[in-house]
């Protein structure tokens, strides 16, 4: 898979189909970070509940069969 270039400010929707349908969660990239396990991570936050973060390594937020960039 080629490396995209993932930074703070970009939106992301989950592309994941929930229990009721799709849901097209907006998640806004808040910050990168090296893990402990030398990855590169982007920390993320739901664009509708401010509550709602969760890590990603980057890899996988630039899975398209997982997020696509909004």
């Amino acid at each position: 898979m080629p490396a995209i270039n993932v930074e703070p400010g970009q939106r992301y929707r989950d592309v994941h189909q929930g229990l009721f349908g799709m849901t097209r969660t907006e998640w806004v990239v808040e910050s990168l970070f090296t893990g402990t396990d030398g990855l590169t991570y982007a920390r993320i936050v739901c664009a509708s509940d401010q509550t709602q973060r969760k890590s990603l390594s980057v890899d996988v937020l630039s899975d398209r069969s997982r997020f696509q960039r909004a």
